[in-house]
């Protein structure tokens, strides 16, 4: 079995490594920890600078924590991350590239208009999501 732990580096992130790590030690599972960072190259205009050859630089540093996390727990995982245009469409063409079982994504921090406007990676990903799962780790609720 595997699994892909779709990271995003919002403050929810380190709950969905946490249950894509249960998972694959319930399962026996290998363990994907990827996220995709944004190509800026065309966001704004007269942008001169690649950025995203250094941010993604800085995620691979900032995954290689999660890397650790999952060896300390006896998870065979690697790490991937990708320059992406559109996250969703680079998070099912890997899981289907990878034959993956189980995507484990959260719940995004887009709410009202911008989720309107912008639409959501998870709700992409769920809705054409077609030879694997995925798991929604909801952000905790405010009372």
């Amino acid at each position: 079995m595997k699994i892909l732990a779709a990271l995003d580096f919002s403050i929810h992130a380190q709950a969905v490594l946490d249950a894509a790590l249960e998972t694959a030690k319930w399962k026996n599972a290998e363990c994907i920890i990827y996220t995709a960072v944004q190509d800026l190259r065309n966001a704004y205009e007269g942008v001169t600078v690649d950025i995203g050859d250094r941010l993604k630089a800085e995620a691979e540093k900032r995954l290689e924590s999660a890397l650790q996390t999952a060896k300390a727990q006896g998870v065979n995982a690697r790490v991937l991350v990708e320059i992406a245009v559109s996250s969703a469409d680079k998070i099912i063409g890997l899981a289907e590239k990878e034959g993956v079982d189980l995507v484990v994504m959260g719940s995004g921090a887009k709410s009202g208009l911008d989720r309107f406007l912008i639409g959501s990676v998870t709700s992409a990903v769920v809705s054409h999501a077609k030879c694997f799962s995925v798991l929604v780790v909801r952000q905790a609720c405010k009372g």
